[in-house]
């Protein structure tokens, strides 16, 4: 989940950095609205909408200017600002002290003056992922001003080619991935962190491939194959007569527009997900502004703006059409179904799985090596733990990007130097090198003549370990593989949680992920460890099951 922290001092070298995104990139389209056209000294309404809606949202600002709108007597300024709703998401969590996943480097708190009042991100999942990390970020009732469903977008001839009877579900998918793998197609996305449509397509993605707990592990493969772009910009350059993304209907017909050499055609997905276009008011805002974000609400939802947004291909909030709207390969005037993406799990899930296979991570995984891992993992005929454990560890290998950190070490009672663990493979980055010396050190290790084992000093050095040499932008995990108990007499279980709490740094987050291997593992005892990290636990007794659950113990939900 989206993660709270404390709220950064303002240095003014970062208020400076701030300022610039706000007044440069953020700031791409203005419309001032005042009665008489002079309104200095009125209501300022500062609103922050996604690129592609900002034009119209400023073409009906204009409008609404000539109607010389008031609040309590006093004109109103409206100033229309285009920004990324990663940027904004950004922002606005770093006004409410917290951090959210946009792919980007977190920002200080910003002055309250540098924050919108009115926000219109292309999805409500942007609302779910706020309030993520404040609920009480917006006012309530965040309306949808208009509409567009994510389609797939792919060249007129390839399209064809697909057989896709004019939708985009798990058959398609497959046919794609067909393509794919012979180097036919090159799938490609808008960074899912960054974007809807993204996240859709990287949803669509996982709903298709995982039919069975097995092939979870296909979704790696799928997900590290795509070509990520950072913003719709980006991946409109980089469109060619072999590449398939998902876009919004509207993206695919702005595109088209251009007059490209390779036109697109878009194809619906199944099922169906709409870019809905929220206004929210943001809280904590003045009287004044947010009444005079009310009345531009108002405003944007009447019938006589509706072709502003039609004729730059945009639905009405019902998911209807009007005159002016450009129809076409593939966007068609039927009213569509409106489907925001506002699930918190399912956006989660995405992102989660996302993260877990395309971004670094930093693993220090410690294996268990006392003489009971050599017992059936689950009854006679059935490997032993040790195996099994083995087996995962080094499929797991492959799961990582070679730009992530991996480290292991042994734990039992008696290593030399009288320690709980060893330092079997120092933890570095993961290069063919230290991908081999992993490889040979999990292929060869062996048990020890004890069943006493350290585990609550073990993860508790681990963790100050990891802690002490954290990485922004990775995920710092501890992996740690048990069958059963800490059975050395010293610390207990309450110790450890509380020595646990006392290292916890909320701005160098370290979960402990455990994986119980074989029916001796302590579930609850586990479960609590975990808890006190913000971490996960699992308990395995079927060896089929392991890799499977092993790639969730990995993911990391925001």
């Amino acid at each position: 989940m989206e993660q709270r922290r404390g709220r950064s001092l303002r240095a003014p070298l970062a208020i400076v950095g701030v300022l610039g995104l706000i007044g440069g990139t953020v700031v791409a389209v203005r419309a001032m609205a005042g009665g008489d056209g002079n309104c200095s000294n009125g209501v300022r309404l500062v609103v922050a909408a996604a690129p592609d809606i900002a034009p119209a949202v400023r073409d009906a600002a204009v409008r609404w200017s000539a109607t010389k709108p008031r609040v309590s007597g006093d004109c109103v300024q409206v100033q229309v600002r285009a920004a990324e709703p990663a940027d904004v998401a950004n922002q606005l969590a770093a006004r409410a002290g917290g951090a959210i996943n946009v792919a980007a480097t977190a920002l200080p708190s910003p002055a309250d003056a540098d924050v919108p009042t009115v926000w219109i991100p292309d999805s409500t999942a942007w609302i779910v992922r706020m309030q993520a990390v404040s609920r009480e970020a917006f006012e309530p009732d965040a309306t949808s001003v208009a509409a567009s469903p994510v389609t797939l977008a792919v060249p007129d001839q390839l399209a064809g080619a697909l057989n896709t009877a004019g939708t985009a579900g798990a058959p398609q998918v497959a046919a794609l991935l067909t393509k794919v793998a012979a180097k036919q197609v090159q799938l490609a996305v808008v960074d899912p962190r960054r974007s809807t449509a993204g996240l859709a397509g990287a949803g669509l993605l996982y709903d298709s491939i995982v039919t069975e707990p097995k092939k979870l592990v296909d979704v790696v493969k799928a997900y590290r194959s795509i070509a990520v772009a950072a913003d719709q910009a980006g991946l409109n350059k980089s469109t060619g007569p072999a590449q398939v993304a998902p876009m919004s209907e509207q993206a695919v017909i702005a595109y088209n527009a251009t007059g490209p050499a390779v036109s697109l055609t878009a194809l619906p997905v199944d099922p169906t997900v709409t870019l809905d276009y929220p206004y929210a008011m943001v809280s904590g805002k003045p009287r004044a502004n947010l009444e005079a974000a009310g009345l531009f609400r108002t405003a944007l939802a009447d019938a006589g703006n509706r072709d502003l947004f039609a004729k730059l291909g945009f639905r009405g909030a019902d998911g209807s059409t009007s005159a002016g709207f450009p129809a076409g390969r593939g966007a068609a005037t039927a009213p569509v179904t409106v489907k925001p993406l506002t699930e918190p799990q399912k956006i989660n899930d995405i992102l989660g799985y996302w993260n877990a296979t395309t971004a670094p991570s930093r693993v220090l995984t410690l294996v268990d090596v006392t003489s009971s891992m050599n017992r059936a993992m689950a009854g006679g005929g059935s490997p032993s733990r040790l195996q099994v454990l083995r087996k995962t560890a080094t499929d797991g290998l492959g799961l990582f990007t070679d730009d992530s950190e991996l480290g292991l070490w042994a734990y039992a009672s008696g290593l030399p130097g009288g320690k709980d663990y060893q330092e079997v493979v120092p933890l570095n980055p993961l290069n063919q090198g230290q991908r081999a010396r992993l490889t040979t050190a999990v292929a060869g290790a062996k048990t020890v003549g004890t069943d006493v084992s350290g585990l609550y000093e073990t993860v508790l050095s681990a963790y100050k370990a990891l802690k002490d040499g954290y990485k922004e932008g990775r995920s710092n995990t501890v992996v740690v593989f048990t069958d059963g108990a800490n059975s050395k007499p010293g610390m207990s279980l309450e110790t450890l949680k509380l020595e646990l709490e006392r290292a916890t740094d909320p701005t160098r987050p370290v979960r402990v992920v455990l994986l119980g291997v074989g029916p001796d593992a302590r579930q609850q005892e586990l479960a609590e460890i975990a808890a006190a990290t913000g971490g996960r636990s699992f308990v395995v007794t079927d060896p089929e099951q392991i890799g499977n659950i092993f790639l969730q113990a990995l993911i990391r939900t925001n």
